[in-house]
C-alpha cells in the first residue's frame, strides 16, 4: 500500500526533528525535500521507444485490419502517451538510472541548495543541511566546516544512510531518522547558553501536491 509522504503527522516529525537537533546541539539544521534532484529526460524517451515499438508489434500481428496512415501515426501516439505517463512514475527514475548517476545528481543538487539557502552564512560555520530526493530516493548530507571539523565524516555517512533507507517509508520515517543526528551531532557541537537561531526552522520543500512514494 502506497504510503502518503509528506501528510500532516510527517510535517509535524519534521519540525520537531528540527528543533529536537538545534536544542541539543550548535548545529543549524536545514532539511529540503524535493519531487527529484533534476531532470531525467531519457526516462519517458525510453518508455516511449518501448511504447511505440510495442503499438507498432500489435498492429503488425492484429488480426484487425489498419489503414496504411495507420502504421505511421498510430506508434508515435502511443509512444507519446507512454513517455507522457512516466514522467509520472517516479519509479522508472530508479529503474531506469544506475545509482551512481542518481547518487550525483543528489549530491549536486543538494550542494546547490545548500548555497541558495545561506547554510554556509552561520556564526560558527556550523550549518547542515539535509537534502531528500523522492523520485531518485536518496539523500545527501551536506555540513559547513564546523561540522566537518567536529563530527567523523564515517558518522554523516552512516546517518545519511539511515535517511536513504527511510525515505521510502514515508516523511515520518525520515524526519525520526534526521532525528537521530541530535546525539552525535550534540556531543561534538554542544549547544552554549548564547546560542541563537540563524536560519529558518521550516521545511523546505516542492510538494505542493502530497506525493506518494
Amino acid at each position: 500500500m502506497a504510503i502518503r509522504w509528506l501528510d500532516e503527522p510527517a510535517q509535524r516529525a519534521f519540525a520537531q526533528a528540527v528543533e529536537g537537533v538545534e536544542r541539543a546541539s550548535a548545529a543549524e539544521l536545514v532539511v529540503a525535500v524535493r519531487r527529484r534532484a533534476r531532470a531525467w529526460p531519457h526516462v519517458p524517451l525510453a518508455v516511449g521507444i518501448v511504447g511505440a515499438w510495442l503499438g507498432l508489434a500489435f498492429m503488425l500481428y492484429s488480426d484487425h485490419a489498419f489503414g496504411l496512415a495507420s502504421f505511421l501515426i498510430d506508434p508515435l501516439l502511443a509512444g507519446a502517451l507512454a513517455g507522457g505517463a512516466a514522467t509520472l512514475a517516479t519509479p522508472l527514475v530508479r529503474w531506469l538510472t544506475p545509482a551512481g548517476v542518481r547518487r550525483r545528481a543528489v549530491v549536486a543538487a543538494a550542494r546547490a541548495v545548500f548555497v541558495e539557502r545561506g547554510v554556509h552564512h552561520t556564526g560558527g560555520r556550523t550549518g547542515l543541511l539535509v537534502y531528500c530526493a523522492l523520485a531518485e530516493r536518496m539523500a545527501a548530507v551536506v555540513a559547513d566546516t564546523g561540522v566537518v571539523t567536529a563530527v567523523p565524516a564515517a558518522t554523516l555517512a552512516r546517518h545519511a544512510a539511515a535517511i536513504d533507507r527511510a525515505l521510502a517509508q514515508g516523511g515520518a520515517a525520515t524526519a525520526a531518522a534526521i532525528a537521530a543526528l541530535g546525539p552525535d551531532l550534540a556531543a561534538a557541537l554542544p549547544r552554549a547558553t548564547d546560542d541563537i537561531n540563524e536560519l529558518p526552522d521550516a521545511l523546505d520543500h516542492d510538494l505542493e501536491r502530497r506525493p506518494r512514494s
